[in-house]
């Protein structure tokens, strides 16, 4: 099957320009997959709403505290339903797009070591851009893959994403030096998994609000339950 490219992001998954192999080494990593101009006015955007109404999560618990992050918003899940398909062909999985999130870090951040939850099993992280003075001098904030004995550091630049195991690969980001960067990330699940129930992160469809945790455990458990309960049957 052609595959068609829109001049924004196809032809960069192609799979001469991805870098590993993803079922092997659970990464790859698709450089300039998204074009400088599409990145500017998404930086400008994510930037706007920080300056705006900034969601900055002031727990001491979490991987991201300090950090402005926007769950599903609209203009993020446009990209993730858009980026169904090339990642699929990127990873060679039948996949479903589960949730997104946007992330505005800025001088002293750091994302602390963690796995994703089970919506994670697909993640791809993409650098929109950062300051000028930052990206002259250090050019990409890396984000590091713990693999088995090893850990690689991974720097994207602006455009460039990073397919990688989320749910089952720890990963994290040192401490940020520069003024502001934007990054997201964009989840999915394989359809023939047991998590494929977590389509659209068991939302009714995507760019609806978080359910809230009490819901989306309550379908995590019960999910696992009928899986248990199969293989005692089965």
């Amino acid at each position: 099957m052609a595959m068609l490219d829109d001049g924004i992001l196809d032809a960069a998954f192609l799979s001469h320009n991805c870098i590993g192999d993803f079922d092997r080494e659970g990464y790859c990593i698709i450089p300039k997959a998204i074009s400088p101009e599409l990145c500017a006015f998404v930086t400008s955007y994510a930037r706007l709403k920080h300056r705006v109404s900034p969601n900055i999560y002031k727990g001491k618990d979490d991987s991201l505290t300090g950090i402005h992050r926007e769950y599903g918003d609209a203009l993020m899940e446009t990209f993730l339903e858009r980026l169904q398909a090339p990642v699929e062909r990127a990873t060679g999985y039948a996949l479903w797009p589960t949730l997104s999130f946007y992330y505005t870090y800025t001088r002293g951040n750091e994302l602390k070591k963690h796995k994703d939850r089970d919506s994670c099993e697909v993640v791809a992280c993409l650098c929109f851009g950062s300051d000028e003075a930052y990206r002259q001098s250090k050019k990409a904030w890396p984000i590091h893959l713990s693999l088995q004995e090893r850990s690689v550091p991974v720097h994207l630049n602006q455009g460039d994403i990073v397919l990688f195991k989320g749910n089952e690969l720890t990963h994290w980001r040192d401490r940020f030096e520069g003024e502001w960067l934007i990054s997201a990330i964009f989840a999915f699940v394989r359809k023939d998994s047991n998590n494929a129930y977590l389509k659209y992160d068991q939302r009714s469809y995507l760019g609806r609000p978080h359910i809230g945790m009490f819901r989306w455990s309550i379908g995590y458990f019960w999910a696992n339950f009928k899986a248990c309960l199969g293989r005692l049957l089965g």
